[in-house]
């Protein structure tokens, strides 16, 4: 699996200049609402923070990196957009687009009203001077600039980390900052600002305040005026210019040649040459997965070509860096990289529609593929081949049933879902609501539910097999890749990982060592659950380096209830959310 800091780094040269400059561009307004929220405290405070601040953005280096960054990210920006061939993006993308073209028609005038009028007109741009300026005839104004930028930038910074897995472990405490820092800011805003207000009320400090800020004159206040409404123009010209570019290109692309798109299990469409393969499928609303949005950094939108391999340009480095980290064969190209020149056929190889109960943690956006830690439980029912000699396929097909009826629902009661039937056994995964160490417990829970549940099952079909059914389990935890996965229309959702085979080993060692269960010593540690009288030892896991502690325990019944209580109200959490929500599906 490649390296989680290398999905951060994905993408060509102008994807990467344009997450730099808003990442400089983010970590400005970042210290600068910081120094906003200090207006809580004093404002003097402010002014000191501010001029440590001065130092660094006001500096000769700091200033052509502010501005280089400002022109980069905004050039490049209008450029993506101009080179669209459809508008029809997700909600976020879409969103996030907005935002940044609303952005400039008040952060341009903001910047004259500051660094213009420092610069050519020798004002002392402090906050004295913004707030008694600002208070309260511009404060809405001024503080949409700040929702506008904070929301914009906060929607990249998510969804560029987002394919970073450590990001999930954060996200909550990073989602608490996404709120706090604006409405500190916009909280130190008005409480300074009220407080320069009340002072300049007064007319002979309102005459201190414009001698100490250098305030512009009047003929100066009208050539920053006319500069505010020009830096508008201005950029409302060049949306209109982009606006044509798009245009036109949308007509030219319309009057050239069609080429013809077949989706395997999907329409086939007819499409001028020129927009990538991901547009094509948006132009014509053809559900296409797509998690970070057509920059190569994913490989959740990759396609395989059926036909038509020479009517696509071989992979520049960015796709074929992402198509390597992942190991696909030539014939497979990511979807939002390949614009093709001639006719296609193609598989989309994971869907983002979700597909059953089991998809309901996923977010939408995210449901073509992630990675999460969970709890894996193998289950395997022991002596099949024995089992099903001298039987009629009705009789057998009734005992399997009835087993995995049992087992199944014990799965399911406590808190797992069932990934998979293996002919004579199940592959079952927890945790995906409250985290791998609640999928732990529950894991484990389940395991002593199905060893009294096999008593009942035994119970009914003593009569009709002769003997007891045995089973043996293996339990593990790690990270697993989570997504759709098979092929045209047999797509379902199914986990993928070192777990899922670390737990297959323990099922099988479980038989060596005449135990039902066998679990890794990490998944223990996870549940909480320390017994030194159980029964431990050291195994050697083929597809894992090192040997792997694990614990063997005879029966499931002879788990400890000491591990029992927590997943008991963890149970009751779930129990009572799946019962509101059959109410609201019952509506």
């Amino acid at each position: 699996m490649e390296p989680h800091h290398q999905v951060l780094l994905r993408g060509d040269t102008l994807q990467k200049l344009r997450l730099v400059s808003g990442l400089i561009l983010f970590s400005f307004a970042l210290t600068h609402f910081l120094n906003h929220a200090l207006g809580l405290v004093h404002i003097e405070t402010m002014h000191e923070v501010q001029q440590w601040r001065w130092v660094v953005t006001r500096s000769w280096p700091g200033t052509i990196i502010l501005l280089g960054a400002l022109i980069i990210h905004v050039s490049l920006a209008l450029y993506k957009l101009a080179n669209r061939a459809t508008l029809r993006l997700p909600p976020w993308e879409l969103t996030q687009l907005i935002l940044g073209l609303s952005i400039p028609f008040l952060l341009f005038p903001h910047i004259v009203n500051t660094r213009i009028a420092h610069v050519y007109f020798g004002v002392n741009d402090n906050y004295l001077y913004e707030l008694a300026r600002l208070w309260p005839e511009s404060a809405v104004l001024q503080s949409t600039l700040l929702l506008l930028v904070w929301t914009h930038g906060c929607i990249g910074i998510h969804f560029w980390l987002r394919l970073y897995t450590p990001y999930r472990a954060i996200q909550p405490i990073l989602l608490f900052l996404a709120i706090a820092v604006p409405l500190a800011a916009l909280g130190g805003f008005m409480v300074s600002g009220r407080a320069v207000a009340q002072l300049i009320e007064n007319r002979e400090m309102f005459a201190k305040v414009k001698e100490l800020t250098a305030w512009p004159s009047a003929a100066d206040g009208e050539a920053l005026a006319q500069y505010r409404l020009l830096v508008r123009i201005e950029f409302a010209a060049i949306l209109l210019v982009v606006a044509g570019i798009i245009a036109w290109q949308h007509f030219a692309r319309l009057a050239g040649p069609k080429l013809e798109i077949k989706y395997v299990g999907g329409p086939t469409v007819r499409v001028p040459q020129g927009p990538t393969l991901l547009e094509i499928s948006r132009m014509n609303r053809i559900p296409h997965a797509s998690v970070c949005g057509g920059r190569a950094r994913c490989s959740t939108c990759r396609v395989r070509i059926e036909h038509g391999r020479d009517s696509v340009p071989p992979p520049k480095f960015p796709e074929a860096f992402t198509l390597a980290s992942i190991g696909a064969p030539e014939n497979v190209r990511l979807a939002c990289q390949i614009r093709p020149h001639g006719p296609l056929t193609i598989t989309r190889l994971l869907r983002p529609a979700s597909t059953g109960p089991q998809a309901a943690d996923l977010q939408e956006s995210d449901s073509a593929g992630v990675e999460k830690a969970l709890a894996v439980m193998f289950l395997d029912l022991r002596d099949f081949t024995q089992l099903s000699e001298n039987r009629l396929p009705y009789d057998l097909v009734f005992i399997m049933n009835e087993f995995f009826a049992a087992t199944g629902s014990a799965i399911v009661t406590h808190g797992g879902w069932i990934d998979k039937f293996l002919g004579d056994g199940l592959l079952a995964i927890f945790g995906q609501r409250h985290g791998v160490e609640a999928g732990c417990r529950q894991a484990l829970r389940a395991a002593r539910a199905i060893d009294l549940a096999l008593d009942h099952v035994n119970a009914k079909l003593a009569s009709e097999i002769g003997r007891e059914l045995k089973i043996g389990i293996g339990i593990h935890a790690g990270p697993l890749l989570l997504g759709r996965i098979g092929y045209g229309e047999a797509v379902d959702l199914t986990v993928i990982g070192s777990p899922v085979n670390v737990a297959s080993r323990l099922e099988a060692l479980a038989k060596e060592q005449s135990c039902q269960i066998v679990v890794s010593r990490e998944v223990a540690e996870k549940a909480g659950w320390s017994d030194a009288s159980a029964r431990t030892m050291t195994a050697t896991v083929r597809g894992v380096s090192d040997a792997l502690e694990v614990i063997c325990i005879p029966r499931g019944r002879d788990l400890p209830a000491s591990i029992l209580a927590a997943v008991e109200s963890e149970m009751e959490k779930s129990v009572r959310a799946r019962d509101r929500t059959d109410v609201s599906l019952g509506a």
